[in-house]
């Protein structure tokens, strides 16, 4: 019962928040999505396995419980078992299936009801329509219509084919089984697809302002149809390597760049402390080759940057989602220090590797959590410029200029109340918390 941080992530940018496929992303207080339909079901164990062997959904949550006065009403009795599950399908943000039983189990009905007002019917889109027919027969489903490909109309007129099956889930339960084909794609209707095997990671360097520049870039499939493409801004004094987990996941649909800002990673620095402006504009160089507006992350000090060059270049910028974003007053940025003083004796590196293990989540191996303490080393001298130029930037009036759509996620770390801040200051921004994400949870599989 996981769900990958990598997987949150892509929701994000599949669901709107980051926008893909309309420009009327669900940024506002008054958007509403359909996140889950629950079902009240009468052996709860049953319907588990049908929807996870035949269906294919996954356990994403278990809770049991006990009916109280203030349960759900019901005909079970006072401190009767309450058994609840959450079945995940593809996406782990909306299409969940909650199944509910109270009371313990029941006799199942016999056969099938008629429809009476009242009723819900279960669309699920599959793009394995037959195995599951197989599936279904295997375990005696009773079917209402078996699978038969007709011809559907859009609501802009289009016209395509899609294989559709109706069946009764355990409970009597109508389902709608449907496989969109080939032709509604033309339509603009997107398939189901089976996961593509990952792209793979290209690294490359770029002319820039302070000398080469070093991306990772990743891009999927020339057959898959593109969305925009991501760029993704890391914190100091890591690089665009605290990204490699999450860049396959993200390029299943779309181009996707981690650069090393200027001076960390493997990117050539400047002699001298460059300003947070001047950071946001060496890194404008590199999302203008795209040749069109970005979907663009930053995480910690690369939110900073992010939501600057979104200020600055708000043409190049589609969409925004900002990370634990480092909003200090005045007095906090005095007081901001980027690494420790090398010592002789190495003592700088065992603090490194001790600052890492007491923040470290679970699920970030040794491994993962040695890569991340190698990284800090490789900025020398410039690791203290991003710090020292985001002490000397007053970041309000910036942020208050924004108007790119703008999403903040605040896992909770040390910017928790900081990244709620700055939410109230950006015009229209959306804030989305995250409690259980924590340190590290680039790479580490968290249980939310």
């Amino acid at each position: 019962m996981k769900l990958t941080v990598l997987s949150a992530l892509c929701a994000w940018f599949l669901l709107g928040a980051v926008g893909t496929a309309s420009e009327s992303a669900p940024s506002d207080e008054n958007a509403s999505v359909v996140r889950r339909t629950t079902l009240i079901v009468h052996d709860l164990d049953a319907s588990i396995r049908f929807y996870r062997d035949v269906l294919g959904f996954e356990l994403w949550l278990e809770n049991n419980g006990k009916v109280t006065g203030d349960s759900l009403p019901s005909d079970a009795a006072l401190g009767a078992t309450s058994r609840f599950v959450i079945m995940k399908g593809k996406d782990p943000w909306i299409g969940m299936v909650g199944l509910l039983e109270y009371g313990g189990p029941k006799q199942l009905p016999k056969t099938p009801k008629r429809l009476v007002p009242g009723d819900a019917i279960l669309m699920i889109e599959t793009a394995e329509i037959d195995a599951i027919y197989q599936r279904m027969q295997r375990v005696g489903t009773p079917i209402l219509k078996h699978p038969k490909t007709q011809t559907v109309t859009g609501a802009n007129g289009t016209r395509w084919d899609a294989k559709f099956l109706f069946a009764w889930d355990p409970d009597g339960h109508l389902l709608e089984i449907n496989q969109p084909g080939i032709g509604a794609r033309a339509a603009g209707v997107v398939p189901v697809k089976t996961a593509a095997a990952p792209a793979v990671v290209r690294r490359e360097f770029q002319d820039g302002i302070y000398g080469q520049l070093h991306v990772r870039r990743i891009e999927p499939s020339p057959s898959t149809e593109r969305h925009a493409p991501i760029y993704l801004l890391h914190q100091t004094p890591l690089s665009g390597r605290m990204f490699s987990e999450v860049l396959p996941e993200l390029a299943r649909d779309r181009v996707v760049v981690a650069p090393d800002t200027p001076g960390y990673g493997e990117s050539a620095g400047p002699r001298s402390a460059p300003t947070i402006e001047q950071y946001a504009d060496a890194l404008y160089e590199v999302i203008a080759r795209a040749g069109e507006p970005v979907d663009l992350v930053g995480y910690h000090t690369g939110a900073m940057l992010a939501a600057v060059l979104a200020a600055r270049h708000p043409r190049a910028v589609r969409r925004l989602v900002l990370i634990s974003m480092p909003l200090f007053d005045a007095e906090r940025r005095r007081g901001l220090r980027a690494t420790a003083p090398l010592e002789i004796d190495g003592t700088h590196l065992t603090n490194d590797w001790k600052s890492t293990m007491s923040v470290r989540p679970d699920g970030q191996s040794l491994e993962l959590a040695a890569r991340l303490v190698a990284e800090k080393q490789r900025a020398g001298s410039n690791a203290a410029f991003a710090m020292a130029a985001l002490a000397a930037f007053d970041a309000e009036p910036t942020l208050r200029s924004i108007r790119v759509p703008t999403t903040l996620i605040r896992p909770r770390d040390g910017l928790w109340d900081n990244t709620a801040a700055a939410a109230k200051i950006i015009p229209g921004a959306r804030l989305v918390d995250m409690p259980h994400w924590t340190y590290g949870f680039f790479d580490a599989a968290l249980q939310v």
